[in-house]
């Protein structure tokens, strides 16, 4: 039995593959670079690349499980080669973007209900992991914090369910290694609710210094989140804070109701990475 972690170089795919070598798997780790990954000892890697379709036989070779980013170009041509390479089962990274009323209307939704559907219309066995606001959004701060300047946030007051990467690694590798989330479609989220602000004052407070948040123009923030997304996402991204609550409200989604553990707090995530914003 082969894993095949697509998006080995991502933070949730690379996270993964470590958890599942470690855990005695036999992962194959796939990229359109497979030359820049940094793998462990003993885990191969082949190029996959949505936009090819030669790359998918040799990839999908003796894959019984495939763990999947999210990526609409090539998808249905991707899981049509699955089916004859033996591939029985599908774990999708996918967004609670999905779940938004207007989800059609909106680019980021529309982009993960398209593998979502793509992947649902085959005789695959599919688990869909919609997990909402990561904590590592906090990385874009980076620069600013190092520089002692105010970041930039918009909707600062926008409260969330800040979720910690490894918290999705411990339901993706449920449902890689075993049969008891196949076919469900799981929303995510940490174990506290946050809002931008919060996030920034708890970073603060391990740095020993405060965190000073300023909000841009509309116009301003989708041209800094340009730099990381495509155009239309960024503008979607911004709709999907703009939807948020600024009242306080408990935390409903936690991977604890999937895996019995306590999720990571966002104060966990801002520990282990306090490196990046001194």
């Amino acid at each position: 039995m082969t894993l095949l972690i697509t998006g080995a170089r991502g933070g949730i795919g690379a996270g993964l593959l470590r958890r599942l070598h470690e855990s005695g798997h036999r992962v194959r780790a796939a990229s359109r670079t497979p030359e820049k990954l940094e793998l462990p000892a003993g885990v191969s890697a082949v190029p996959l690349d949505l936009a090819d379709p030669t790359t998918f036989a040799p990839a999908l070779a003796g894959v019984t499980d495939v763990f999947l980013y999210a990526e609409p170009a090539g998808i249905e041509a991707l899981l049509t080669a699955a089916i004859p390479a033996g591939v029985r089962r599908v774990v999708l990274l996918s967004s609670d973007s999905a779940a938004l009323p207007d989800a059609e209307r909106n680019a980021l939704a529309r982009h993960h209900l398209r593998v979502e559907r793509a992947l649902r219309a085959t005789p695959l066995t599919a688990t869909v992991l919609r997990p909402g606001g990561f904590a590592t959004m906090a990385r874009h701060w980076a620069e600013s914090v190092r520089a002692g300047r105010p970041v930039e946030q918009a909707y600062p007051d926008a409260r969330l369910d800040v979720i910690h990467p490894d918290d999705i690694v411990d339901v993706a590798e449920l449902a890689l290694t075993g049969d008891r989330l196949d076919g469900e479609t799981i929303s995510l989220g940490g174990p506290e609710v946050l809002s931008f602000r919060d996030q920034a004052r708890i970073l603060g407070r391990l740095l020993n210094r405060p965190i000073e948040l300023r909000e841009p123009t509309r116009e301003r923030a989708a041209a800094h989140l340009s730099a990381h997304v495509p155009a239309p996402l960024a503008e979607s991204v911004l709709d999907y804070w703009a939807g948020l609550p600024t009242e306080h409200h408990e935390a409903a989604r936690s991977t604890e109701r999937v895996t019995g553990r306590p999720g990571r707090p966002f104060r966990r995530w801002a520990a282990q990475n306090l490196d990046l914003f001194r």
